[in-house]
């Protein structure tokens, strides 16, 4: 039942009571009837929209929510491996890149015409090693005039003699001569042009020699000299007393003076000079430079 419909039923009721009431104050019906007005109207009144009263709150409902662990297979089917093929689509790869090849530039400057290196190619190891020189007699430069058989191939074999001497510019001379030994070298004198040659052989003039054209004679008396050994007199003499380096070189004479034959051979740049008593050759450049005694 609702509001409207108590109240229609009210009004007829009301309607009704009160034709029929002639002093509602005094009357049984009369009461009756004031209080169903005052019942009409409290009912009405109550039946009136108003202020509502506030809904109480709905409480919160707790969602609870279910985890899924899903497993993947290691070994995927079949079906799965089709259908990773239609989603990638193998990118063929470019073809690789050949790079065209090119001169290698050189710079430079070339003076001349440019020939081809048929040369030898070293490897490291023979680049490490040391070089050790060898020039054999075989390897002496062609020459219009070759050197006398008589000076043997050892000076031939040395290192530098060869190159340092040069060609031979004239044939073998033979002559006679005088030698004397010294403490550290020996000097040679030639008869036919006075030629004096003063050789250091060791000690630190060593490599060293002296030459002169005929030197005057000097009286040597005046000089202490150590037992067992000589001053040399004569040329010889002369040129021991006269350059002090001489005398410093090679010492106090260890032998008298004794006769010999001997013999040259000029080069561009020296001669080879030949002991035939003692068998020894001695190459001596021009700067000064000695090299030997080599052997017969």
């Amino acid at each position: 039942m609702n509001c409207r419909w108590i109240v229609h039923n009210l009004r007829r009721l009301a309607a009704g009571r009160r034709l029929s009431v002639k002093n509602p104050q005094h009357s049984a019906p009369g009461t009756r009837n004031f209080i169903l007005s005052t019942l009409f109207l409290a009912l009405l009144a109550a039946c009136q929209p108003g202020e509502s009263m506030p809904a109480a709150p709905t409480p919160a409902v707790l969602e609870v929510k279910q985890l899924a662990t899903v497993y993947i297979s290691p070994t995927p089917a079949e079906s799965e491996l089709q259908a990773t093929r239609r989603a990638f689509t193998a990118t063929p790869s470019p073809p690789a890149v050949q790079p065209t090849p090119t001169v290698t530039p050189y710079i430079g400057i070339f003076i001349g015409e440019v020939l081809a290196d048929e040369g030898p190619v070293f490897g490291p190891e023979q680049l490490a090693a040391p070089i050790t020189p060898d020039f054999p007699a075989t390897r002496l430069p062609t020459c219009t005039i070759p050197p006398d058989a008589i000076f043997g191939v050892s000076w031939g074999q040395d290192a530098e003699v060869p190159f340092r001497l040069g060609c031979p510019i004239q044939i073998t001379a033979q002559f006679r001569g005088t030698t004397q030994v010294f403490e550290r070298g020996a000097m040679y004198w030639r008869g036919d042009t006075g030629e004096i040659w003063a050789i250091a052989t060791s000690g630190p003039f060593a490599g060293r020699y002296w030459t002169v054209q005929q030197s005057a004679d000097e009286n040597n008396a005046d000089i202490l000299v150590p037992e067992g050994l000589r001053v040399p007199v004569r040329g010889f003499g002369g040129l021991w007393r006269s350059v002090p380096e001489v005398r410093d070189a090679l010492g106090f004479a260890r032998t008298d003076e004794q006769e010999l034959a001997m013999q040259s051979q000029r080069f561009e740049s020296g001669l080879l000079l030949l002991d035939s008593s003692a068998g020894l050759v001695f190459a001596l450049i021009v700067d000064g430079t000695a090299y030997g005694p080599f052997a017969v």
